[in-house]
């Protein structure tokens, strides 16, 4: 079963479509990377996978007990140490 299973995801921003269709599956111990041009949905994809924010259309699915963090590109550190603890923050909660 894959860790995370996303089925005709949609997001739209008034009359923009940010991504549209979109299906996904990421597999126990994937190595991926997400590449694209400013403004062509990243963030929003990795908004949508925390639950941060709802699609517009489509499902997410994620294994029982997993847990998806997410620090955000425009905040300020959150610790004084090494890169690793602060993205390590995402999972405080």
């Amino acid at each position: 079963m894959p860790l995370i299973s996303v089925s005709q995801l949609a997001v739209n921003r008034g009359e923009l479509e940010v991504f549209s269709a979109l299906n996904l599956e990421v597999a126990e111990k994937a190595r991926i990377g997400l590449v694209g041009p400013n403004g062509g949905g990243k963030t929003t994809l990795l908004r949508v996978l925390v639950g941060e924010h709802e699609p517009d259309a489509g499902s997410v699915s994620r294994a029982r007990g997993m847990r998806v963090g997410y620090v955000s590109q425009i905040q300020a550190p959150a610790t004084k140490g090494s890169l690793r603890d602060d993205v390590l923050t995402a999972f405080n909660d």
